[in-house]
């Protein structure tokens, strides 16, 4: 870590941040800002000249004030010039604003105080307007946002470097702008019982310069690592979204909302992981349950998507509800609905989040299952996934009372969805076929027999039209359970076609 000597304005490396006092700065970048090689060749490299270099000035003397030797100012304390030291230092950014001496917030658009009496500068009233506070631009980056919560101490300062307040005194307005709960403000060792939803809502507003830094910029918040890829874009925030199942079994990490766009350009069927903070927008009011229903159930990530041993509700149009344990907006159940594909399971519907407490709590109709649900899913595979939902066969089987549904086997097992009854198809674009065993068992007269039944269905390509048969077996008395795929079939008059 690299500080700036605040009588000298040169540079001296520190192995061991926790070893020195220091104040550190939080603003908003300008033009003309004060790199690394310019403070370090400050008489050749014209330095003095550049707009930001009042800040660097005015941070130091500051400093002096609080009888602090040295300070930091991200625009010219790291050498971006090194990947590892650019690296290092956004994974180590929360840890030394976290553990500076004091944070000096810098407003550069909020005016100058028109009275600036001794009471508001000591911190017994507040000056401004909470309209004209939360209009400055420091509360839409991204990176201020772990720079608000990180440090114990924080002063204010605005464009004329007055000092107006600090974070302990105003903590009712930054929570009001910020979204972020006064335990939060006040210590940042209330993350750690935070959901993780709530924590994304937090950087749902907020920007930055490049696409990578929304996420890079979350990594303290989270407490994580991870290694910098400028130029992957969006894949940014689905790593920091995989780092953090790897830390942790809070569902609420699911809890994201896509957009409803309209004209039909929203997908219907997206993957487990959002595709940016501010799917997570909705979340600032997320809490957990206190039924005491709330499962807590692991996750892990595999190369077949998101691991998940959960419950699972029966919905309409075979879907599933997968219950996140946390409730919002006056208590109403938090869930997600998944549908299941050939290769596992996909979000539907990724703009609903809330569902009806009643479909949660119909015993009868939930289970315990092990499932992968895909990371991603493109707007092609969208489209893909739409066409196969149409290749779909739903199977109801009913009989009269004297008959009773005793084995059923389906083939191939891993197209079949038993929670619904249903055949998936894998592709949309060519024939399918699928067979069902059933085993049914009646009485007939005195005897107690079993009939074995095959159902055969699917899609035939070349003339694009589906098709069912059914079978029986020649002699059904007494088969066993397990052989009456084997039974010769025997068309049955009641076939169906079409």
């Amino acid at each position: 870590m690299w500080l700036i000597n605040t009588q000298s304005l040169t540079l001296q490396e520190f192995v061991d941040p926790s070893s020195a006092e220091y104040a550190i700065l939080s603003h908003t970048w300008e033009d003309e800002e004060v790199t690394f090689q310019d403070i370090n060749n400050l008489e050749q490299s014209g330095a003095r000249r550049k707009t930001g270099f009042s800040k660097i000035v005015k941070t130091c003397e500051i400093a002096r004030q609080m009888d602090l030797r040295f300070a930091w100012v991200d625009t010219c304390c790291i050498d971006k010039s090194s990947s590892a030291e650019l690296c290092e230092a956004i994974n180590s950014m929360f840890s030394w604003y976290k553990h500076s001496t004091v944070c000096l917030v810098f407003l550069s658009d909020l005016p100058a105080l028109e009275n600036p009496v001794p009471q508001v500068i000591s911190g017994r009233g507040f000056p401004y307007s909470q309209e004209t506070f939360g209009a400055c631009r420091w509360f839409t980056r991204g990176w201020t946002l772990q720079e608000l919560i990180a440090p114990d101490h924080v002063v204010f300062f605005n464009s004329s470097w007055e000092r107006f307040s600090r974070k302990d005194d105003c903590l009712d307005i930054l929570s009001n702008i910020t979204g972020i709960s006064h335990s939060v403000l006040e210590s940042s060792s209330s993350l750690y019982r935070t959901p993780i939803a709530v924590k994304m809502s937090w950087a749902a507003s907020r920007q930055t310069k490049r696409i990578e830094d929304r996420a890079y910029s979350l990594l303290g918040i989270f407490d994580i690592n991870m290694p910098m890829i400028y130029g992957e874009g969006h894949k940014a925030f689905r790593r920091l979204q995989e780092e953090v199942s790897r830390e942790t079994n809070d569902l609420s990490l699911f809890a994201w909302r896509a957009p409803l766009i309209g004209g039909g350009g929203a997908q219907l069927f997206r993957g487990i992981f959002a595709r940016s903070p501010a799917e997570f927008s909705t979340c600032s009011d997320l809490r957990r349950s206190s039924t005491g229903n709330e499962p807590q159930r692991e996750f892990t990530l595999t190369n077949k998507g998101v691991r998940v041993e959960t419950k699972l509700y029966k919905h309409a149009q075979g879907a599933y509800i997968m219950y996140l344990g946390f409730t919002i907006q006056a208590k109403v159940p938090v869930c997600i609905f998944l549908k299941r594909t050939a290769e596992g399971f996909i979000r539907s519907e990724p703009w609903s989040l809330q569902c009806e407490e009643a479909m949660i709590d119909v015993e009868k109709y939930r289970d315990v299952f092990t499932i992968h649900v895909q990371k991603e899913v493109t707007p092609q595979e969208d489209l893909g996934f739409r066409r196969r939902m149409h290749r779909s066969f739903h199977i109801s089987i009913r009989f009269p009372t004297s008959l009773k549904l005793e084995a059923i086997e389906a083939s191939p097992e891993y197209l079949w969805d038993r929670f619904h009854s249903t055949f998936i198809s894998n592709d949309p674009d060519k024939s399918f076929a699928a067979k069902l065993h059933i085993l049914v068992r009646g009485t007939d007269g005195n005897l107690d027999e079993a009939f074995p039944l095959t159902l055969t269905l699917g899609w035939a390509s070349t003339i694009q039209k589906p098709f069912a048969v059914l079978y029986g077996t020649e002699n059904s008395t007494k088969t066993p359970k397990r052989i009456h795929s084997k039974c010769p079939p025997k068309r049955l008059p009641r076939s169906c076609q079409g």
